[in-house]
């Protein structure tokens, strides 16, 4: 039961990991309690919204995972929402919910193998 917990935290750390990459900034900086400048606050936003749209994250699991309150959580995937009229920002949000969903399908194929006894396993 206690490996169960440790998934929403890598789920948190694949998303913050995977906008830090896409977006230039530093992981660091993205899971700072500091809002930063603009390019690290909206870096942020989209790490928030891609836990909570392709983790399945509620928005108060969003908040704890990134040291946030549930309105600022609601409020940053709002405005990723509306960005994504943009055609172009579409495409790249895509794009990352489509690495982050093959990753997510890793978490739970790696959360089965554990719990699936092996011969000779002694639990």
């Amino acid at each position: 039961m206690a490996e169960k917990k440790k998934f929403p935290d890598a789920a948190s750390r694949l998303c913050i990991a995977a906008t830090a990459a896409a977006r230039g900034v530093e992981p660091a900086a993205i899971a700072s309690r500091r809002r930063g400048r603009a390019p690290i606050a909206e870096a942020r936003q989209l790490a928030v919204y891609l836990h909570h749209v392709v983790y399945g994250a509620s928005l108060s699991a969003c908040a704890r995972a990134l040291r946030r309150d549930r309105a600022s959580v609601r409020h940053a995937c709002a405005v990723i929402e509306d960005r994504r009229d943009d055609p172009r920002f579409d495409r790249a949000v895509a794009a990352l919910e489509a690495g982050l969903l093959a990753q997510r399908g890793l978490l739970l194929l790696y959360r089965s193998f554990l719990a699936t006894p092996t011969i000779g396993d002694d639990r």
